[in-house]
């Protein structure tokens, strides 16, 4: 220890002999770090930020593929059957094949318009989501007769409603179809599932009677303790090979994806792509200290001697 206490002071004595070499070194070593830093700060933000979803890698999102490589939905009645026998999910939920569809909204004699999500009353259970103000859907809302229900997205209720306390109680009704929806609920922020959705509303209770069995589903889940994504994909495609199946299913086969890898995509490229110049950076850094180091060596040469 105390010789590199000794080192340190040398050292300390040897920069202070030279101010200017002193101040160059410290200023591209602080530039350089600096910059690398922001650069991997952008990427932590943008890239691997976590989603307000309860441990996200265990969440996955399961559909059938025809042989032509088209997402298909499955009927409701077969969504319920394959959550009853699935083993390799613990938790299953179903949102709308469709995604997030535009819904003409009226507001007093103004017609706008916002994207609606069908979901079953335990999607927000299986994600884990624990709403900013109010509550999420639950699955008492999704039988038929439920008043309407709907919770909004964070960004439709800053951009839509002020994003004040009061849009819970409010009302949404849909000009096509005439529902009248009361908010109960928002999400946190970044929960862009289905892609661009601003409310969620349940299945049930925002469907005709006669048209819930012509509900298409895609099915959303958590993974059981110890199961796996292929194990979830071979119980699907075992599924849809059943004997009983419809014909159209038989030669389709089962597809899943993590969900955050469907909210924010494959981030590996885009991180790649960061890191390569933040390295180069800190390179191109570390090569100009050592070079004004050397040089200040070779001017000590005869001190050396």
């Amino acid at each position: 220890m105390s010789h590199l206490a000794q080192d340190i002071r040398i050292a300390l004595r040897s920069l202070g002999r030279a101010p200017a070499l002193a101040s160059v070194a410290i200023l591209t070593l602080g530039l350089g770090i600096g910059l690398a830093t922001a650069v991997f700060t952008v990427a932590d933000a943008l890239l691997v930020r976590r989603l307000a979803i309860r441990n996200q890698e265990r969440v996955v999102v399961l559909w059938p593929e025809t042989p032509d490589h088209h997402r298909w939905g499955l009927d409701l009645d077969e969504a319920r059957e394959f959550a009853r026998r699935t083993t390799a999910l613990g938790e299953v939920a179903f949102f709308s094949y469709y995604g997030a569809l535009a819904k003409p909204i009226r507001e007093g004699d103004r017609v706008t318009r916002l994207r609606r999500a069908q979901v079953s009353g335990e999607f927000f259970d299986v994600l884990g989501v624990h709403p900013v103000l109010g509550r999420v859907l639950r699955p008492s809302d999704d039988v038929i007769g439920a008043a309407p229900v709907v919770v909004v997205s964070y960004a439709a209720w800053q951009r839509r409603f002020g994003g004040t306390g009061d849009v819970l109680g409010r009302r949404i009704q849909t000009h096509d179809d005439g529902l009248t929806y009361t908010i109960v609920g928002v999400v946190p922020q970044g929960l862009d599932f289905p892609k661009g959705t601003d409310f969620w509303a349940p299945v049930a209770a925002s469907t005709p009677p006669g048209a819930v069995k012509y509900f298409s589903p895609e099915l959303v889940g958590r993974l059981a303790p110890g199961a796996t994504p292929g194990r979830a994909r071979d119980e699907l495609n075992a599924f849809l090979s059943r004997p009983d199946a419809h014909d159209k299913v038989h030669k389709m086969s089962a597809v899943i994806t993590p969900l955050p890898q469907l909210i924010l995509g494959d981030t590996k490229p885009a991180l790649l792509i960061f890191a390569a110049p933040a390295v180069l950076l800190l390179l191109i850094t570390c090569i100009n200290v050592a070079n004004l180091l050397l040089v200040n060596g070779l001017a000590r040469t005869r001190e050396f001697a």
